[in-house]
């Protein structure tokens, strides 16, 4: 590579972006012709932040296609660098850690000042940490409304949109590895939930890159389909919503009223879009964090208000509350139109909308129907669901509309290239540390197919698995999680016991 001054920032020319033929991992449709790495990366001055901390700021030039690397577009790929002030001196010596966002969709978050929570563990554990937004996402040719729209047609926006997945992701790490840590540097890698499945990624490809893997429940269904994994998510989700309703029997009139109410009413949210009964009921995704059930069970409190004719009508704050619970699907649409693709394995799987299609199966079809549960009586409660995303989505919600026809592009799409190697992957725990959050009750990503992935990666894969969390457990109580999973690399505790 080469170093030189660029005005105020450090260009870094990553010379050849080719490496030598090298086939990476077991399976030969994860061929890749070469190693990757990034055309450019340009390095902007280190600038300080409150609390002591240091921050630089990374800028790679990444293909768009890693399978054809200097013939096509290219994305911008961001990482945050950030570390103690005090140790700039032996920054280059220090252990690099990269966290992973969950998702699909979402930017890796912004560090606080002074640094809290896990990043500050990881700092106080003497790491650099390297804040990766993922393709798609924050600062990586993020993929807004703008953008999709200047790429034209539908099948344009489904091309451009199809080199966002995990495999991609594992490219880009590998690429930002090689030029942050030099070649023969290594990742410790933290991963909350999708961040996890992108690290199962990373290991089917590139494991001789990695120091250590922590997995805050993100233990990918490797092994799964599509269809077994919401079949999966509904049965789970009878179980959330049997303990939220006896937590808080009272809403189980609140949830009939208002989905009574939107039976017969359309009812406006101020983003545009149309609270239906259906969309009101995904409300049941915040059940799967630690404070989830409060959550909903105070948005539900402050739902109505007496209106102009003395009826009593859906409040505005409530309204807005449903919003603001929402948003992500419109303001990180990847979150909607890519989510079920990140179970489909390549081999020419499609998702074909599979949330949509389980839930209209038996039992799903009668357990989670509404109107049944409406007419069958008043102690009848109306099932939620969960993580789970639908065609008609592109009905309810004002800034998905515009994109359907692309949704569906993606939605009928033959995946062939596979985003994991379960060949690669197994016994790889045997080579790199892992050591894995399962919360027991999980409803986004389903314990018993975290648990058949942990045998497959290998016995040395240390997993805590318990109901003291949910989902949420890296953001509840996150230099607790994070520091008990360093510890479990490193032997330092006995747990699992």
């Amino acid at each position: 590579s080469m170093r030189k001054p660029y005005g105020r920032v450090t260009l870094v020319l990553l010379l050849p972006l080719l490496l030598p033929l090298q086939l990476l991992g077991a399976d030969p449709a994860m061929a890749l012709t070469a190693t990757p790495r990034a055309a450019r990366h340009v390095v902007a001055p280190a600038t300080k932040l409150v609390g002591g901390l240091m921050a630089r700021e990374h800028k790679f030039s990444m293909p768009l296609d890693w399978a054809t690397p200097g013939e096509g577009p290219e994305v911008d790929v961001f990482v945050r660098e950030v570390g103690y002030a005090r140790n700039e001196a032996r920054r280059a010596e220090q252990p690099a850690l990269m966290y992973l966002q969950g998702g699909p969709g979402f930017p890796s978050p912004r560090p606080s000042s002074p640094p809290s929570g896990w990043l500050k563990a990881a700092l106080d554990a003497d790491f650099r940490v390297l804040l990766l937004d993922q393709r798609g996402t924050g600062k990586s040719s993020a993929a807004t409304m703008a953008r999709l729209d200047r790429l034209g047609s539908p099948a344009a926006q489904a091309e451009w949109l199809s080199h966002m997945r995990s495999d991609a992701i594992a490219c880009d790490v590998e690429a930002v590895r090689a030029a942050v840590c030099g070649e023969d540097g290594k990742l410790s890698l933290l991963g909350q939930s999708f961040g996890g499945f992108c690290i199962l990624s990373i290991l089917s490809r590139f494991p001789d890159g990695v120091e250590r893997a922590l997995l805050t429940c993100g233990l990918a269904p490797v092994l799964k389909e599509a269809d077994d994994v919401y079949a999966a998510t509904c049965k789970r989700m009878l179980t959330r919503n049997a303990r939220f309703y006896a937590r808080y029997p009272e809403d189980v009139a609140t949830v009939r009223r208002i989905v009574a109410l939107l039976a017969r009413k359309k009812v406006m949210l101020p983003s545009g879009g149309v609270l239906t009964p259906r969309r009101f009921l995904m409300l049941g995704l915040m059940l799967g964090s630690g404070s989830g059930m409060e959550s909903l069970h105070w948005l539900l409190e402050g739902a109505w208000e007496e209106s102009a004719d003395g009826e009593n009508e859906l409040s505005d704050i409530f309204l807005r509350g449903v919003d603001a619970q929402q948003a992500c699907f419109e303001t990180n649409p990847i979150y909607w139109f890519l989510h079920e693709s990140i179970y489909c394995n390549g081999g020419g799987s499609s998702s074909r909308w599979a949330a949509q299609r389980v839930l209209a199966q038996a039992p799903n079809a009668q357990d989670f129907d509404w109107a049944a549960a409406l007419a069958a009586g008043e102690d009848t409660p109306v099932m939620l669901t969960g993580e789970m995303i639908f065609e008609w989505m592109a009905e309810d919600f004002a800034a998905l509309t515009p994109l359907r026809e692309m949704a569906n592009i993606l939605a009928e799409k033959a995946w062939e290239r596979p985003i994991y190697d379960a060949e690669a992957l197994a016994g790889v725990a045997a080579k790199v540390p892992m050591a894995c959050l399962v919360s027991y009750d999980d409803i986004y990503v389903e314990r018993a197919f975290s648990e058949e992935v942990a045998r497959l990666v290998g016995p040395e894969c240390k997993l805590w698995v318990t109901n003291e969390f949910q989902h949420s457990g890296l953001r509840d109580e996150p230099a607790r999680v994070f520091e008990t999973l360093l510890k479990m690399t490193k032997d330092e505790i006995s747990l699992p016991s």
